[in-house]
């Protein structure tokens, strides 16, 4: 009964296309029915002549079908079972089934499977899928049709994917790139790279997935981006057949474990970056000849021995920022390396090509494994417990160091007659004196909340452009020749004096010495002589020498220890006294600074606002309070577009007629270049005709001779 409803129901569709096809002007009969009235015609008389169950299980059928396209033999052999007469009516089914393929505009089969197309196309894709939304067991259909849809690079937009198709690589068999990123994508379909044999280029950045299984089938892979998601386990196998993998991408998820990457022997790049990783084999590497870029910053590794990457000659970039690590070895073909914010307190490099290290935020004592490198370039050694350095001098190309926030004493410089060292940070250390220096490309120089008394500037105040000096000991002597030499350098001069002796010079605190800084330095020795010597005449007068009547020896000396434990208990005191005014000085002087940058700001407030009232008319702004902040910037940033877009047309035009009177230049050089070509044709021509004319003359003459002389004889 099924069978003959639907044979009822293809009879109705085939006579009503025919209808259509006849009254159609100039067309053909073989032409899909319109959109509109017709069509709505159409689907209107096919529900009338077939029941709605019926028509639900053939589009069911047909669905089926089109999921399994290479399974279409099972119906034929269903249908063998059967008499005849059902044979017939199922072959005629699924011809109709066929039929509404090709004519998505027949019955209801389009709003069941729709079928993503390529709607666009530009520059970079010549597939462009656009409003997809595809849930999980729901039909689909990509492309025109089934399969062997020839664009090669494919992208979406505007759409959601809760999984990645395997139907998506079935209709693309000849796509090399795919670019879905943003999709909400939570899963990758079982076996769907199965049809992915071309693809060299995948982008899955920024989407939901969780885990990865495998990408076996994608061999020719050659750029691979997983960022951005929430991977928490990578198949230890899974990257075992993409030998030709050259730039893998999985920072930005939450993975604890690495997968093998021995196999991936094209290997450039490898950002591990912003997972959880807590320590790194030292044998993981051992397979990746070829690599340049390894970025292992922000987990939470302890353990990661550099020492396994010596064997990579191209590797020139290495990131192990942000981690844990409490060592570090510097692997000799490196010429840059991030460890800035660890527990490093060893270093370690054997050879060295290093021309950028950043060491910042970590515990390092000694930093003497780095004279072997030579080829410096930039050294930033922040934040760490050094208290000397003694380095400038063996790294003759070293252009910018940073030692801020150390517990520096000394520092050596070079001997050298030049040095290319043009930035300087000694900014919160304990230095006091800088010894003459020969820095004369010497751009920028920090020696601010140090003890500086005195440093010799030598030949770099030539060159300096910026220099900080507050909150040190300087003598007032020598500020007012830096001020005299060059004011406009310093950018500190905002200083608050805080300690009595000193004075407040051009901005800078300072203080009059009397003497130089070698007798300032007897004079501190001799004051601390002199409070030793008293310290110790109080110590001999509270001791008793005789024992007091009725006073047992050992109750003296119990009174002596007792004595001696108020003294070290007085002192401690006094430390931590010391250490509460310190703090409080630093307090004062963090709240004035404050106070001086807010004065700043509501002085910069100010004059942004008089600028606003100044070009207030030309922006269309109304006066302040009038409307809101956003409306204005909204009126600013129309104005601004407005004028670039007129700027850029002017610009345009411009162009234009420059363009138009450069052709006219070259088409009027290459006119005058035809005619001095057509002048010395005319020339050469010209050139011919005159030796022509000279030689008729010389004929002519000879002619003239010979008859002269032949006339008498002819005459007698």
């Amino acid at each position: 009964m099924r069978h003959k409803w639907l044979l009822l129901m293809c009879v109705g569709v085939i006579l009503v296309q025919a209808t259509l096809a006849n009254t159609e002007d100039g067309s053909n009969s073989q032409n899909e029915p319109e959109e509109g009235e017709n069509q709505a015609e159409v689907s209107d008389q096919q529900s009338t002549q077939s029941p709605s169950v019926d028509e639900q299980n053939a589009d069911k059928d047909f669905e089926n079908d089109s999921m399994n396209p290479e399974n279409n033999s099972t119906d034929t052999d269903t249908a063998t079972a059967k008499p005849q007469k059902e044979t017939a009516n199922d072959e005629h089914v699924h011809s109709n089934r066929e039929s509404k393929a090709v004519i998505p505009a027949v019955g209801r089969t389009t709003t069941k499977k729709p079928s993503y197309i390529c709607t666009k196309s530009n520059l970079n894709y010549d597939c462009i899928l656009q409003d997809v939304r595809l849930n999980h067991n729901e039909p689909n259909v990509f492309g025109l049709g089934w399969k062997n849809n020839d664009q090669k690079n494919v992208t979406f937009t505007n759409s959601r994917l809760q999984y990645l198709p395997k139907r998506l690589f079935e209709a693309f068999p000849e796509m090399e790139l795919l670019n879905a990123e943003d999709l909400q994508i939570e899963e990758i379909e079982h076996q769907a790279f199965r049809y992915a044999r071309t693809l060299k280029t995948l982008y899955l950045k920024r989407n939901l997935i969780s885990n990865i299984d495998t990408f076996k089938g994608v061999p020719l892979l050659v750029h691979l981006d997983l960022s951005n998601n929430k991977i928490t386990k990578i198949k230890n196998g899974a990257f075992e057949r993409n030998t030709k993998l050259e730039r893998l991408f999985i920072n930005q998820n939450h993975i604890s474990e690495l997968p093998g990457f021995q196999n991936i022997d094209n290997l450039e790049e490898l950002n591990l970056s912003n997972n959880d990783l807590q320590a790194i084999s030292d044998t993981h590497f051992r397979g990746n000849p070829m690599l340049k870029s390894l970025d292992a910053s922000y987990n939470q590794l302890r353990h990661f021995n550099l020492n396994q990457l010596n064997d990579k000659p191209n590797l020139s970039f290495i990131s192990v920022s942000f981690n844990n690590l409490e060592s570090l070895y510097i692997p000799g073909q490196v010429q840059k390396l991030d460890a800035r914010n660890n527990s490093i307190s060893y270093v370690n490099a054997n050879s060295c090509s290093l021309q950028n290290l950043y060491l910042s935020n970590n515990q390092i004592t000694d930093i003497s494994a780095l004279r072997n490198c030579r080829g410096m370039i930039i050294l930033n050694l922040s934040h760490n417990k050094l208290q000397s350095i003694d380095l400038i001098d063996a790294m003759p190309e070293l252009s910018n160091l940073n030692v801020a926030h150390n517990q520096l004493f000394e520092i050596n410089f070079p001997a050298k007659p030049e040095h290319p060292l043009q930035i300087l940070d000694l900014s919160y250390n304990k230095l006091s004196f800088g010894p003459t220096n020969k820095f004369d490309q010497m751009k920028t120089l920090k020696l601010n909340n140090n003890n500086f008394i005195e440093f010799k500037f030598g030949g770099m105040m030539k060159s300096l452009n910026y220099v900080l000096l507050s909150n040190n000991e300087w003598s007032c002597e020598k500020i007012t020749q830096i001020m005299q030499e060059k004011r406009e350098i310093v950018f500190d001069k905002n200083e608050t004096c805080i300690n009595s002796q000193a004075r407040l010079l051009n901005g800078i605190c300072c203080k009059d010495y009397k003497r130089a800084f070698n007798d300032r330095l007897k004079e501190m020795i001799q004051e601390i002589f002199v409070h030793e010597n008293v310290n110790k005449k109080d110590l001999e007068t509270c001791k008793t020498t005789k024992p007091a009547f009725g006073v047992s020896q050992p109750n003296v000396q119990t009174m002596h220890n007792k004595i001696a434990e108020l003294d070290s208990s007085k002192r401690e005191m006094f430390n931590e006294l010391e250490t509460v005014k310190s703090q409080i000085a630093h307090i004062e002087q963090e709240i004035t600074s404050n106070t001086t940058r807010q004065y700043k700001l509501q002085t910069l407030n100010q004059s942004f606002k008089q600028l606003i009232e100044q070009y207030r008319g030309n922006y269309g702004i109304p006066k302040e309070g009038l409307i809101s902040p956003s409306k204005t910037l909204e009126k600013v940033e129309k104005y601004t577009q407005d004028r670039k877009r007129n700027s850029e047309n002017l610009l345009a035009r411009r162009t234009n007629e420059v363009e138009a009177t450069n052709a006219r230049m070259e088409s009027k050089n290459s006119e005058k270049f035809t005619s001095q070509s057509e002048n010395e044709r005319l020339e050469a021509v010209l050139k011919n005709i005159k030796t022509e004319e000279s030689k008729l003359k010389k004929e002519k003459q000879l002619l003239e001779k010979t008859w002269n002389r032949n006339s008498p004889s002819v005459h007698g």
